[in-house]
């Protein structure tokens, strides 16, 4: 998926680090939310690792300083621990449901530096549930 015409991994780069790129967040979100759709990813397994990063979104409120300051170490480490999570609920699926997730989940959080980064990476996935509910709805 990630290699489609749609968008490219380099896109996610963007997404992540430009406020600018917030239309370029609207389509590639849509794509994976159709997409994922597509693949019949139930909405709770969604809904799982959304529920997780926001838990880690009330830990980052709690400790933000500026947008332009780095990372809490803390939360960087809760945001990796979310790549293993998202391998763990693939296997439990036995398909490929959640691929083209994972591929842009993981890019965007190995692209995450500072709180801004953070913000943007949280509306990204945000926007990737909500467009999934959409064509989930619609199929």
């Amino acid at each position: 998926m990630a290699g489609t015409a749609e968008f490219n991994l380099r896109d996610i780069d963007r997404i992540i680090a430009e406020d600018e790129a917030a239309e370029l967040m609207v389509r590639v979100s849509q794509a994976l939310g159709r997409e994922l759709a597509r693949r019949n990813l139930a909405t709770h397994q969604l809904r799982n690792l959304f529920g997780e990063i926001r838990r880690i979104e009330k830990e980052w409120q709690q400790q933000q300083q500026g947008p332009e300051e780095r990372l809490d170490p803390r939360i960087w480490r809760r945001l990796q621990l979310l790549k293993p999570r998202m391998a763990y609920q693939a296997a439990r699926l036995r398909g490929d449901a959640m691929q083209p997730l994972i591929e842009a989940l993981e890019r965007a959080i190995d692209r995450i530096e500072r709180n801004s980064d953070f913000r943007r990476f949280v509306d990204f996935f945000e926007a990737i549930v909500a467009y999934h509910r959409f064509y989930q709805e619609r199929r």
